[in-house]
């Protein structure tokens, strides 16, 4: 038979363990985030931090005002919870890495001019061009394209990837 004391230590302990776990939840979902990992960082700042994290949406556009850059952003607002349960981070690339347009519900991450400028190179972007690229985990190049593409595609896209498949049959799996 359990004593009332032990029962009491029980009780305290199991509640210190929910009550971390509120605290760490509540941390993480205030950036609005899908995280991928404990190890990831939440608003990360370069292509290699994302790696083995997010699939990357690199935006790259001539100006942060182009309007095929805010119909990339509309279409990933739109669908902004498919966005997070694939752990697609939407990254412009704009040639001065200034006002860049950003959505208001889909994970995005705002890069500084110096990485942008490396992004751009590392992919043969030309600055007054405007193209797409989605990244898969590994950093892995899935999508190229010279337009907006629809959120089915990138849903399609990346369900049908084997890394997405072993995240989809995972217990609680987004």
């Amino acid at each position: 038979m359990v004593s009332g004391t032990a029962r009491v230590r029980e009780a305290r302990s199991m509640s210190g363990r929910l009550l971390i776990g509120a605290v760490v939840m509540v941390l993480l979902g205030a950036r609005g985030y899908a995280q991928a990992g404990p190890t990831c960082a939440v608003v990360p700042k370069s292509l290699a931090a994302m790696k083995g994290c997010y699939r990357p949406l690199l935006v790259f556009s001539p100006n942060g005002d182009d309007p095929r850059l805010r119909k990339q952003v509309e279409i990933l607002d739109k669908d902004a919870d498919d966005m997070m349960d694939r752990f697609v981070l939407y990254t412009p690339i704009v040639p001065d890495g200034r006002r860049v347009t950003t959505p208001a519900d889909s994970p995005y991450t705002v890069l500084d001019p110096k990485e942008m400028a490396e992004v751009r190179a590392k992919f043969h972007i030309a600055p007054g061009a405007f193209a797409v690229l989605l990244l898969d985990e590994d950093g892995s190049v899935k999508i190229r394209a010279s337009a907006p593409v629809t959120s089915d595609r990138l849903n399609t896209l990346i369900d049908s990837t084997p890394l997405r498949q072993t995240e989809m049959r995972r217990p609680h799996a987004n």
